[in-house]
């Protein structure tokens, strides 16, 4: 009876896996022709920013200097908490821009930034709201690719595609670029066969109508761009993915942070009301539904490390033929992946090593979730952050 329920897991666990890279190969294969527009659209971007100090610059000379009409978009930094010179960045800014203005607001919230964000956009005047985290680097046209998406009535959001950029930081930036590769080329697949598209919190536009009607960001939630991108869903609106609205962003490049990151990032998968999808009967919703189901299938596959000490011969030679073709196929997709984004192949062959990292991460999100312990939103720390302060 055991080996034959390990065994179940064993085959839906390979089955998630090989689902997930061959949406993979459908997003890295992938390149459409999209078009440009400098017409119609008018954007408030937002940038919620704490300690920010020494990447806003970078950002802010991207945003400022886009292929697009700069009286049509203006610039909002919503700073909280800073204990650096975040807030006199962008008031320098601010004295020599019209479209950039700064605020200062005190954090009550448990998600700072969704706080920042409801702030922002009371005060904002596009049409479109976009949002940018302060380490992303967006490419010059991206407003342009974004604004020719907006044409479509039915779209209520776009989502950019984010590349790393500092894969080669250290050895853990490797590993955690190709977790986050693979993530966002099976995103890249998913919206290539109409599935469900998730908004990941920067370089992601939402028309203001939209926002309004479903009542902003949830500053109770731990992941509020996943949380919203549900919303959205259950509400019948459509999020479209362009893999020409391209922005880079860090990866963390060290444990501590990685960890922290990613508990979040797993646990605010399990908080998200799935009754919301009640009503839906489509491919994205049940796509939604996989997504969601994430941190089960990583128990599911915790536990198939006990098949060998329960099952017969037979239930682990159907195991092992599910999980061979699983593995083989992922590996190539990954050497794909890697070969791409100049990460050395060695790091492909021990990533699987690391995948056991994110199945414990997983698992103890559950834990939290289920006992119900308090949450704690914590901001990643930036690796020029981590270059200052070495001993942390």
């Amino acid at each position: 009876m055991i080996d034959d329920i390990l065994l179940t897991f064993s085959i839906v666990v390979s089955s998630w896996t090989t689902y997930n890279s061959i949406m993979a190969l459908l997003g890295f294969t992938w390149k459409p022709v999209e078009e440009r527009s400098q017409e119609g659209v008018t954007f408030s971007l937002v940038v919620p920013a704490r300690n920010e100090e020494g990447v806003l610059p970078r950002l802010m000379d991207a945003l400022l200097n886009q292929d697009y009409d700069r009286s049509k978009y203006e610039v909002l930094v919503v700073e909280s908490g800073s204990t650096d010179g975040t807030l006199n960045v962008c008031r320098k800014y601010e004295m020599n821009y019209d479209n950039v203005k700064c605020f200062h607001i005190q954090r009550k919230a448990l998600n700072g930034k969704s706080e920042a964000l409801n702030f922002a956009i009371k005060l904002s005047k596009g049409d479109v709201i976009g949002v940018f985290d302060a380490d992303t680097m967006p490419r010059l046209d991206v407003l342009s690719y974004a604004a020719a998406k907006f044409k479509d009535p039915k779209v209520a959001g776009v989502q950019g595609r984010l590349l790393p950029f500092n894969v080669r930081d250290t050895v853990l930036a490797r590993f955690a670029s190709l977790e986050e590769l693979l993530s966002e080329y099976a995103l890249g697949g998913r919206a290539r066969l109409g599935a469900f598209v998730s908004l990941e919190g920067t370089c992601m536009f939402i028309r203001r109508s939209v926002l309004e009607e479903l009542g902003g960001w949830r500053e109770d939630v731990l992941t509020e761009d996943f949380e919203l991108s549900l919303r959205a869903l259950s509400a019948g609106y459509t999020v479209v993915y362009s893999p020409s609205v391209l922005a880079r962003r860090e990866v963390v490049v060290r444990l501590r942070s990685l960890l922290k990151q990613r508990l979040r990032w797993y646990r605010g998968r399990l908080e998200v009301d799935i009754t919301l999808l009640r009503m839906r009967r489509d491919v994205r919703a049940v796509d939604a539904l996989l997504t969601i189901a994430t941190p089960v299938v990583m128990i599911m596959y915790a536990s198939t490390y006990f098949l060998p000490l329960v099952a017969s011969l037979h239930v682990l030679q159907e195991a092992s033929v599910a999980a061979g073709t699983s593995t083989v196929f992922t590996f190539l997709v990954t050497m794909m992946i890697s070969r791409r984004h100049l990460i050395e192949p060695f790091y492909g062959l021990l990533s699987y090593l690391y995948v056991n990292l994110v199945i414990a991460l997983n698992v103890a999100a559950v834990f939290l979730e289920v006992t119900r312990r308090r949450k704690v939103w914590v901001k990643t720390e930036r690796a020029y952050q981590q270059k200052l302060n070495p001993g942390r």
